[in-house]
């Protein structure tokens, strides 16, 4: 009993940190508000326009555009989200807070485990809450509702993203020694992981070298796999080839590793594998920091 108290007061502990920085939560979202400014105000036009657009409804397009718009936010949203909340970390650690915990009864795995938790639950609560937002703005503004079942697996998949995300990010974390250091990677980190995944710019406007490198990151096949989830209910309203025709450009269609063909599974189950190893990582690496 006392077990689960002492863990989940650290969660707790952890989460309010991180809502009461007003700033670490508004630069852990953005990325994404940088991403959405591109797109609503430049980008997200292009992927409509066109004369093959001509005659497809402009609330068919709005639905079309936020499938593609919102594939890539609700990942870049699990990566930056992730990272700020662990920004809590390096703020314990230069304010010699980590060193109190050390002192009292507390055992040192639930320290470690309340910033992995705490990080996901927030995380995954507030990506969720963006994708529930999505789906009333897309209603509200087409007409156009998600169906049920991609209601529920986009859910699925974005808490799945989460935890693959906050992985990696703590390794990252763990790796950084210093608040501003921390703050200048967390200026660019969405950005750059925007650009490598596909996010920004659709890999098939960017070379060949590129694309390839893009295939090693996760976060490529993560958006590649919402997109092609987001996108199914308004590629049913089409007709088969013209869907087909944008699969390419909407950056939904799979690249596999290296331009070798290889399953969607198992690109996530080794994203995943990457992840558990890092976490592993990064549980040894807070040890050793904790120890000092």
């Amino acid at each position: 009993m006392n077990t689960m108290f002492n863990l989940t007061s650290l969660i707790k502990r952890n989460v309010k940190v991180f809502l009461r920085d007003k700033a670490a939560v508004f630069f852990s979202f953005l990325s994404v508000i940088i991403l959405l400014s591109l797109y609503f105000l430049f980008i997200g036009a292009q992927y409509t326009s066109g004369n093959q657009f001509r005659d497809i409804d402009e609330n068919l397009k709005t639905f079309l555009r936020v499938g593609v718009i919102m594939g890539g936010v609700l990942v870049i949203n699990t990566v930056s989200l992730s990272f700020g909340v662990m920004g809590t970390i390096i703020s314990d650690i230069e304010t010699r807070r980590l060193e109190g915990f050390m002192v009292t009864p507390i055992e040192r795995y639930k320290v470690i485990f309340a910033y992995i938790i705490s990080s996901t639950l927030v995380t995954m609560v507030l990506s969720l809450l963006m994708w529930f937002l999505t789906i009333l703005y897309l209603g509200l503004a087409s007409g156009y509702w998600y169906s049920f079942q991609t209601i529920i697996l986009a859910s699925l998949l974005i808490s799945f993203y989460t935890f693959i995300s906050s992985g990696l990010m703590l390794f990252l974390v763990t790796l950084i020694k210093s608040q501003n250091a921390f703050g200048a990677l967390a200026g660019v980190l969405g950005t750059v992981i925007g650009f490598m995944s596909g996010i920004y710019i659709p890999l098939s406007a960017l070379d060949e070298g590129i694309a390839k490198i893009a295939s090693i990151l996760p976060f490529t096949h993560m958006t590649i796999l919402l997109k092609q989830l987001l996108l199914k209910d308004a590629y049913a309203e089409l007709t088969i080839q013209f869907a087909e025709g944008l699969a390419v450009p909407y950056g939904s269609k799979d690249i596999g590793l290296f331009g070798l063909e290889v399953p969607m599974f198992w690109l996530m189950m080794a994203s995943l594998g990457m992840s558990l190893i890092l976490l592993i990582l990064a549980y040894h690496n807070m040890n050793k920091k904790m120890v000092k």
